[in-house]
C-alpha cells in the first residue's frame, strides 16, 4: 500500500469515526458479527434465530470479519481495559473491514498501474477520494461490500490479464468473480458475463475452461456455503440460492419500493460517481484500453435497471470500473497539461468540486443515525437512565442505529432489551419497560429524558460563508424514562 492506498484506508476509518452506527440494511452482518465475538458457537442465542429476516444471507462474511477484529479488539483491551468493550469491538469490526477493502482497493490499484500505467493507477485513488459512497460504506458490513472487497480483486486481475495474458490473472479473476456470485451477491453474474464474454472473444480464456474452471469453483462454494449456513440458521439452506429465488421467480424484491428503469443512471451514479460519471463515460471516446471496461460496468448497470426495486448500494461493483475509466481521461488532460492548460484546470475544479461535496455529505450522513445516539446516550448518561432497566426499541430506533454492539456488556448488568413490534402507544406502561426509545413524542406514564435528531436535508445560508450549505436535523428518536423511575 503506497500513500494513495493510506489516504483511502484513513478515509474510511475517518467515516466509520464520525458515523459509527448502522442502519437496518447492515443490521444482519453486524449483528452476526457480534455474536460471533460475543457468543461464540452458542448459535439458538444468536440474533438472527429471533429476528431472521426476509431471506437468509451468509455467515461466512461475519465470521471472517470477526476473526479479523478479534487482533485489533485485544489490543484495545489491552490498552484501555475492558471499559466500552461493545463499542470498542465494533469499531475494530468496522476498522477491520474498512482497511480490508482498502487494501483490495490498492491490489486493484497496482493491477491497473501495470496494465495503464503509474499515472492512471494514481488517479484512480485520487477519484475515488473525491468520491462519497466507496470510502462511507467501505467499513459498513453489507453483503454489498463484502462483495466488493471480493470483485475489486477479481476486476484487478482481469485488468491485469489484458497486458499480461497471464492463465494465472486469468484463473484469479474467474475464481474471486464466481466466489462472489455464489457466496455473497447472487447478482454479481452481471459482472461475471462480461468480464467473460471479453476474455473468450480476445483470447485469454478458452471456452471449455471457463466452464470447467467456473463450474468446480461454483459447487465448492455452494457446498461450503450449505455447510456452513446450514448449520448457522438451523436448516438445510444455500443462503444465494434463497436470495436468487425470492428476488426471481417470486419477484418480491418490488415489495421495498420501485425506481424507474432510467434510476441508476439518471440519479444513482451521478450521485455516486460526481465528475467521475462524465469523465468515465468521456473515456470511451478517448481510449481504447477502457471499452472492455466500460462494457462491463455499463452491461452491470443496464441489466439491473429492469428490476424494478433500485439500491445504490446494489451497483457497487462497478463503481471501480468507472473510475478506472475516468481516470483515463484525466490522464489524457494530465498528460496535455501544457498544451491545453485551460481544460486542466476545469478538470482539477471538478475535482474540487467533487470533493466539496464528499465533505458536504460526510456531514449530512454523520447526523443520520439517531437511534444509535438515542441508544448510547441511554447507557452512559446517568440523568437519562439514573439506573438500568428494562428497554423496548421500536422499529425507527432499530433502524437507525441500534445494534447489540450497543446493548450493556455484562448479562448481569440489570439491563434487559426488548424488540416486540406492534405495541400501541398506551401498552407500553402495562409491560412495565423503564425505558423507552421510540419515535413517539408523548408516551403515557413516560417522560421524555433525551431527543436524538436526524437529518432533515440541506439549507443554503449566504451569511455562513464560505460554509454555505448547513446541515438541517430534526427530533427523530425519543428516549423516554417511566414517570415513577427514580431520578
Amino acid at each position: 500500500m503506497d500513500a494513495y492506498d493510506v489516504a483511502c484506508a484513513m478515509t474510511a476509518l475517518a467515516h466509520a469515526y464520525m458515523a459509527p452506527y448502522c442502519k437496518v440494511e447492515e443490521s444482519f452482518a453486524l449483528q452476526a458479527t457480534h455474536d460471533f465475538m460475543f457468543l461464540g458457537l452458542d448459535v439458538a442465542s444468536y440474533d438472527h434465530r429471533a429476528f431472521p429476516g426476509v431471506v437468509p444471507r451468509t455467515a461466512i462474511a461475519s465470521l471472517a470479519l470477526a476473526a479479523l477484529a478479534r487482533g485489533p479488539w485485544a489490543v484495545w483491551r489491552a490498552v484501555r481495559g475492558t471499559g466500552e468493550t461493545k463499542a470498542a469491538a465494533r469499531g475494530a469490526a468496522r476498522g477491520a473491514l474498512g482497511v480490508a477493502l482498502a487494501r483490495s482497493h490498492a491490489k486493484f490499484r497496482g493491477d491497473v498501474k501495470y496494465a495503464f500505467g503509474d499515472v492512471v493507477g494514481a488517479l484512480v485513488a485520487i477519484v475515488s477520494l473525491c468520491e462519497f459512497h466507496m470510502w462511507f460504506y467501505a467499513s459498513r458490513p453489507l453483503m454489498n461490500v463484502f462483495a466488493l472487497a471480493a470483485t475489486l480483486r477479481g476486476c484487478g486481475a482481469w485488468i491485469r490479464s489484458t497486458r499480461s495474458r497471464e492463465r494465472t490473472d486469468v484463473r484469479e479473476a474467474v475464481i474471486y468473480i464466481t466466489v462472489t456470485t455464489f457466496l455473497l451477491r447472487c447478482d454479481v453474474v452481471l459482472l461475471l458475463a462480461p468480464m467473460g464474454l471479453h476474455m473468450l472473444a480476445s483470447g485469454l480464456i478458452s471456452a471449455p475452461r471457463a466452464v470447467g474452471l467456473g463450474s468446480v469453483v461454483a459447487l465448492l462454494t455452494i457446498a461450503t456455503s450449505t455447510l456452513v449456513d446450514s448449520w448457522f440458521w438451523g436448516r438445510l439452506v444455500w443462503p444465494e440460492g434463497a436470495v436468487l429465488y425470492f428476488n426471481t421467480a417470486l419477484n418480491k424484491s418490488s415489495e421495498w419500493g420501485t425506481s424507474p428503469w432510467h434510476w441508476y443512471f439518471s440519479s444513482a451514479l451521478p450521485k455516486s460517481l460526481l465528475c467521475a460519471y462524465p469523465l468515465a463515460l468521456m473515456s470511451v471516446f478517448i481510449e481504447r484500453r477502457a471499452r472492455p471496461i466500460m462494457f462491463a460496468a455499463l452491461f452491470y448497470v443496464g441489466m439491473y435497471s429492469f428490476l424494478p426495486h433500485k439500491e445504490l448500494r446494489f451497483i457497487f461493483p462497478t463503481l471501480p470500473l468507472f473510475n478506472v475509466a475516468a481516470a483515463t481521461t484525466l490522464s489524457r488532460v494530465w498528460n496535455n497539461r501544457r498544451k491545453r492548460p485551460l481544460v486542466a484546470v476545469i478538470a482539477a475544479g471538478l475535482l474540487f468540486t467533487s470533493l466539496a461535496l464528499v465533505c458536504v455529505f460526510t456531514a449530512a450522513s454523520s447526523v443520520n443515525y439517531p437511534g444509535g445516539v438515542a441508544f448510547h446516550r441511554l447507557h452512559h448518561d446517568a440523568n437519562v437512565a439514573p439506573r438500568p432497566g428494562s428497554v423496548h426499541v421500536d422499529v425507527p430506533a432499530a433502524m437507525t442505529g441500534v445494534s447489540r454492539f450497543g446493548e450493556a456488556a455484562s448479562a448481569s448488568s440489570g439491563w434487559s432489551y426488548s424488540k416486540t413490534e406492534g405495541l400501541s402507544v398506551s401498552a407500553f406502561a402495562d409491560h412495565g419497560f423503564d425505558y423507552l426509545l421510540n419515535a413517539h413524542e408523548h408516551v403515557p406514564g413516560y417522560e421524555v429524558a433525551f431527543v436524538a435528531d436526524g437529518y432533515a436535508g440541506l439549507a443554503v445560508d449566504v451569511k455562513s460563508a464560505p460554509s454555505v450549505l448547513r446541515v438541517k436535523t430534526k427530533p427523530e428518536i425519543y428516549v423516554h424514562r417511566r414517570a415513577s423511575l427514580e431520578h
